[in-house]
C-alpha cells in the first residue's frame, strides 16, 4: 500500500508540475495578447495623462518582462525535474560529509546557496539589461554586489542560527515538535517585522522623515486623524537603484512607519502626495496588516501541523523522489514542494488584496479629494510604464492590486 501511496504522488506532483507551468506560460501568453493588441491607441479613459509614447513604453516594458518570465518558468521547471525526479536534492544530501544536526544545517544552506548561485544570471540580467534597456536601472555593479553580500551576510546571521533552532525543536521534542516548532518561528518572525523597519532596511537604504512647509501640516491633519504619527512618513533613496518609483507601510507598535520613495515624490505635486499617503493610511486604519498577519498564522500553522502530520510518513518522502527521511528533507519539500499544490489558491489572496486595496482608496478618497489620488496614481503609472490594460484571467491570477481602468472608475464614483 505504501508504494501505491508513493506512486501517486508521484504522478500527482508531477503532473501538477508540467500543468502549473504550462497554465503559467498560457496565461502569460494572454496578457501578450492583450497588451499587443492596444498597443496603436491609448484607452479613451487615459488619453489626458498618457501619450501614445507612454502607452507604447509601457507595452513594450511590459511585455519584454513577461516573455522574460516565460523563459524563467521553463527553467523554474527543469531545475524542479532536477532536484526530485532526476534526485538532485538526495544526492546533494548523502554527498555532505557531516552527521545529524550539522549535516541537516548543511543541506538546507546549501540547498540554498546553489539555488540563489543558480537564479543570479535572472537577477543579472533583468537588472542590467532589461531594467537598463527602459531606463529604469540605476544601480552599479559594485552596488549590487554588496546588495549581494549584505544580503548573504544578513541571512547567514538570522537564518543559520533559525535552522539550528528548528533542527533542535525536531530532533528533541517528541510529536509535538511542529507546535513548539511554529510557535518558535512566528516569535522569531514578529521580532524580524519589528526589526525591519528601524535595523534591517537601513542596512540598505538611507530613510529620511518626509519634509517640507507645504506638507507639513497636511501630514500631521492626516495621520493624527488615523492615530499615527508624523515622525513614522519617511523617505528612502530608491533612486540609487531604480527610477521606478512606490510607497509602503511596514512594521508595527513604536516601529511602523509609512515610506515614499524619492522617485515617486519628485513628479507629485503636495496634495498628490497627501492622497497616497492617505492610501497608505488607510491600510493600517482598517487594519489589513494585522488582517495579513492573522491569515498568515493561520496558514503558517496549518503548514506545521502537516508537517507533524507526514513527518515519518516514508511514502510522502519517495513520493517526491527522495529516499531519505529527515527534518531538513522534509522542510525543503514544504519550502519547494508544497508551493506546487497550492497554487491554485493564488486568485483567492490576489482578489482579498484587490479588495484591500480598494477599501484604502476610499478611505483615502474621504480624507483627501478622489481626483488627487487619481492623478497621483495615473503619474505613478506612467514614471513606472505600467501598462492601463490587462488581460481579466492574468490579473486575477497575479495582481494584488486592481487593474488600472477598475481602479479610476471607482475613484471616480467616490469622486461623485
Amino acid at each position: 500500500m505504501e508504494n501505491l501511496y508513493s506512486y501517486y504522488t508521484q504522478v500527482l506532483f508531477l503532473t501538477c508540475v508540467v500543468v502549473n507551468h504550462l497554465f503559467e506560460i498560457y496565461l502569460s501568453r494572454r496578457q501578450v495578447t492583450t497588451l499587443e493588441k492596444s498597443r496603436g491607441d491609448v484607452p479613451s479613459e487615459f488619453r489626458s495623462f498618457l501619450t501614445l509614447a507612454d502607452h507604447q513604453k509601457a507595452i513594450s516594458y511590459a511585455t519584454a518582462k513577461l516573455r522574460l518570465g516565460q523563459m524563467r518558468l521553463v527553467y523554474d521547471c527543469i531545475l524542479l525535474f532536477y532536484w526530485f525526479p532526476f534526485r538532485g536534492a538526495e544526492n546533494l544530501y548523502r554527498a555532505l560529509p557531516l552527521a545529524d544536526m550539522h549535516k541537516e544545517v548543511a543541506f538546507l544552506v546549501s540547498f540554498m546557496l546553489i539555488q540563489g548561485l543558480l537564479n543570479l544570471p535572472w537577477t543579472i540580467y533583468s537588472t542590467f539589461v532589461l531594467e537598463e534597456r527602459f531606463g529604469f536601472n540605476r544601480s552599479t555593479p559594485k552596488l549590487f554586489i554588496t546588495d549581494r553580500l549584505k544580503g548573504l551576510v544578513l541571512a547567514g546571521v538570522i537564518g543559520i542560527p533559525a535552522i539550528y533552532g528548528i533542527i533542535s525543536i525536531f530532533m528533541s521534542l517528541g510529536q509535538y515538535w511542529w507546535l513548539i516548532s511554529f510557535i518558535a518561528l512566528t516569535l522569531f518572525q514578529f521580532t524580524l517585522v519589528w526589526l525591519y523597519p528601524t535595523v534591517i532596511a537601513p542596512l540598505f537604504n538611507k530613510f529620511k522623515p518626509l519634509e517640507g512647509e507645504d506638507l507639513k501640516h497636511g501630514i500631521e491633519n492626516l495621520v493624527n486623524r488615523a492615530g499615527f504619527n508624523a515622525k513614522e512618513v519617511f523617505v528612502m533613496d530608491a533612486s540609487k537603484r531604480s527610477s521606478h518609483g512606490n510607497a509602503y507601510f511596514t512594521g508595527f507598535g513604536k516601529n511602523k512607519r509609512v515610506v515614499f520613495f524619492d522617485t515617486l515624490l519628485k513628479d507629485l505635486s503636495t496634495q498628490e502626495i497627501l492622497a497616497i499617503l492617505a492610501h497608505e493610511l488607510g491600510h493600517m486604519k482598517l487594519k489589513h496588516i494585522p488582517k495579513s498577519l492573522i491569515t498568515s498564522l493561520v496558514l503558517s500553522f496549518l503548514g506545521f501541523w502537516l508537517m507533524g502530520t507526514l513527518s515519518n510518513v516514508n511514502w510522502f518522502y519517495t513520493g517526491h523522489f527522495i529516499r531519505i527521511v529527515s527534518p531538513a528533507v522534509l522542510f525543503l519539500l514544504f519550502i519547494e514542494v508544497i508551493p506546487i499544490y497550492t497554487f491554485w489558491f493564488g486568485p483567492i489572496f490576489s482578489w482579498i488584496s484587490r479588495k484591500r486595496e480598494f477599501e484604502a482608496d476610499e478611505y483615502a478618497a474621504g480624507e483627501t479629494k478622489a481626483e488627487d489620488l487619481i492623478s497621483g496614481l495615473l503619474k505613478l503609472y506612467r514614471e513606472n510604464a505600467s501598462p492601463v490594460v490587462t488581460d481579466k484571467i492574468y490579473s486575477g491570477f497575479y495582481h494584488s492590486h486592481p487593474p488600472a481602468l477598475e481602479r479610476i472608475k471607482k475613484l471616480e464614483s467616490f469622486k461623485r
